[in-house]
């Protein structure tokens, strides 16, 4: 703690207040991370992305890590404060208008500052001098990354950076046969451990099986690859070091402290909001958008492909049709103009209507999902 609080003192003060010591508890501290991502559009297909600070300095030197820090002890209000507060100080980015609490942090050894300390020379004995770290982190989504302020690193921060999602959890993203070999590749990893672990074949064909798929189980999928012990956060000592392996690269960019743990937990979340919660979508993509942008977008959030005259139908049924999707999205009348001077009719532009935006959906969006592979696939 930085400076001493200054508290009121003016009438009677409780006797158990007179008598209370924090320090004789375990010491801890309490951080807030900002979780910020944003859907680049400028390329094809379009990508998910994440507001990411490369650590300057230790533990993790040279790991990304989400914007945050530890609370400010007479400054921040809350977590949710300090998560905003550190995401300005390390990227030069303002919090968006969609923050939610995404969820608390508190793993014994998620930060290896709790075991800092040093032994005494004369006696030997161990003085423990740091203090188990809590986090709550909180969900932030902004518009296209292209859009915002240029990030400039600040504070243990090197450099702060917009970058793919799927660089750190590439299982996810199964928009093409190549990213689906790679799910292949990683599966057959995971087949030494599931068959020497408790219903580890039913777990691992359940997860990660294209016929049981499931885009919003990213969680669970990251758990099974800890218990497994195939990416590098599973195998790190009390410091926070470990002993790479060649294998390591088809699992993805490894990550500051549970930093991918939480990646993984927003990835889900998005995921099944931008089903329920068209302000969440909207959030990603703006108010307006013609009808293949959104598609692009819910692809690049899902990490699969969708079937593309379903799609429309699903999030844009006509007004007097006897469908029982949810209409997000009404026609503006207007259109995007084209790029370039080739053939074709310009784009239609949709704007979210006013009321998908106040409430959650009664009946969720079922998107039409591609088949990811044959029937007879595992």
């Amino acid at each position: 703690m930085s400076d001493e609080v200054k508290v009121p003192v003016d009438g009677p003060v409780p006797e158990w207040a007179m008598r209370y010591n924090a320090s004789d508890y375990p010491p801890h501290a309490v951080t807030g991370d900002a979780v910020a991502l944003a859907l680049d559009t400028a390329g094809a297909p379009c990508t998910l992305r994440a507001l990411l600070v490369e650590r300057g300095g230790v533990p993790y030197h040279g790991l990304d890590a989400w914007p945050g820090g530890f609370m400010e002890w007479n400054a921040d209000h809350d977590t949710r404060q300090a998560a905003i507060r550190e995401l300005r100080e390390e990227t030069g980015v303002e919090a968006p208008e969609f923050v939610e609490a995404l969820g608390s942090y508190s793993r014994n050894g998620r930060d290896p500052r709790q075991f800092a300390g040093y032994r005494d020379q004369a006696t030997g004995e161990w003085i423990a001098r740091g203090a188990r770290v809590t986090t709550a982190a909180y969900l932030m989504l902004t518009r296209d990354p292209h859009g915002v302020s240029a990030p400039a690193g600040a504070d243990d921060a090197a450099r702060a950076h917009w970058a793919d999602v799927y660089d750190y959890l590439p299982w996810e993203d199964l928009r093409d046969e190549g990213r689906l070999a790679r799910l292949r590749r990683v599966v057959e990893a995971l087949d030494g451990w599931a068959h020497t672990a408790p219903d580890g074949v039913e777990r691992v064909r359940e997860l990660f099986g294209l016929r049981e798929w499931n885009e919003e189980r990213t969680p669970e999928r990251w758990a099974l690859l800890m218990e497994a012990g195939l990416v590098p956060e599973a195998r790190r000592d009390r410091w926070g070091t470990v002993q790479a392996r060649a294998e390591d690269a088809l699992f993805g960019r490894e990550m500051a402290f549970d930093h991918r743990q939480i990646l993984a937990d927003a990835l889900g979340r998005v995921r099944g909001k931008i089903k329920y919660t068209p302000a969440a979508l909207m959030a990603l993509t703006g108010p307006e958008a013609t009808l293949d942008e959104l598609q692009a977008a819910c692809e690049a959030i899902a990490g699969r492909p969708l079937h593309r005259s379903n799609f429309r139908r699903a999030v844009a049924p006509a007004e007097h049709g006897k469908s029982r999707a949810p209409r997000i999205v009404a026609r503006t009348g207007t259109r995007r103009p084209r790029q370039g001077r080739g053939p074709g009719v310009a784009p239609e532009l949709y704007r979210f209507l006013p009321e998908a935006m106040r409430a959650r959906l009664d009946t969720s969006i079922r998107f039409p999902w591609l088949h990811l592979a044959p029937d007879d696939s595992a």
